[in-house]
């Protein structure tokens, strides 16, 4: 397993930091919030999270197994790390059935940022693999129309032409939504949102061109 670096002084910032802080802090390093103002992500933040903790209250009430009823999940040694990402899990759907890949390098890695930050204890390993897959779920019931709830509270316009509004998608929200209902789901200790920080500082410490966790997940979807 390739040995995490040691920022210290993120590591304590985070570990103070609130879930919307960390998470306004990950929208604004999604490519396409350059500029954007401060507050605007501080809402879609705060709106995102909101909408992930209640979806996990609401999947309480029905059927859910690992990584969402009727996923198929496979674990893989490899894969999870890759040039300035980590996944520590993957969702993909497919017509002949939905699938749900575990990385055990990536999960390794992130076991090792915890430790390098004093949280070892917050997130072990077992716990850290259901939050991966309670955050597939999640990926999967917004895959599956829960999506769109989550735009239209988000409210932002992508073009307007005379009295039409053409709503658009916020990159990031969907990621924070899956932390959030992660962490409401899971049994970690800590929030997923503030290890995911963690990784994002880890890839800040490295070289552009050295492989890493980067910021803008610890576990994706590929529809």
């Amino acid at each position: 397993m390739t040995a995490p670096p040691r920022p210290g002084a993120d590591y304590g910032r985070i570990s103070a930091a609130s879930d919307e802080d960390l998470a306004a802090e990950l929208l604004a390093l999604t490519p396409t919030h350059e500029g954007r103002d401060p507050e605007q992500l501080r809402d879609w933040a705060r709106t995102a999270l909101a909408f992930g903790r209640e979806l996990a209250d609401t999947a309480r009430a029905g059927p859910a197994g690992p990584g969402g009823a009727g996923a198929e999940v496979t674990d893989r040694a490899t894969g999870g790390l890759r040039p300035g990402e980590v996944l520590l899990a993957e969702y993909l759907h497919r017509a002949a059935g939905d699938r749900v890949i575990v990385y055990a390098d990536a999960l390794d890695y992130a076991r090792g940022v915890a430790e390098a930050a004093g949280w070892g204890r917050d997130y072990p390993r077992a716990a850290l693999r259901g939050a991966a897959l309670a955050h597939e779920e999640a990926h999967r019931m917004l895959h599956r129309g829960h999506g769109r709830e989550l735009r239209r509270r988000l409210g932002h316009t992508a073009l307007r032409l005379g009295p039409l509004r053409v709503r658009g998608h916020v990159a990031g929200a969907d990621e924070i939504a899956a932390h959030a209902y992660a962490g409401r789901r899971g049994a970690l200790r800590r929030s997923p949102l503030a290890l995911t920080a963690a990784i994002a500082a880890t890839l800040a410490h490295r070289g552009p061109d050295q492989h890493g966790p980067g910021p803008r997940t610890t576990s994706g979807d590929r529809p």
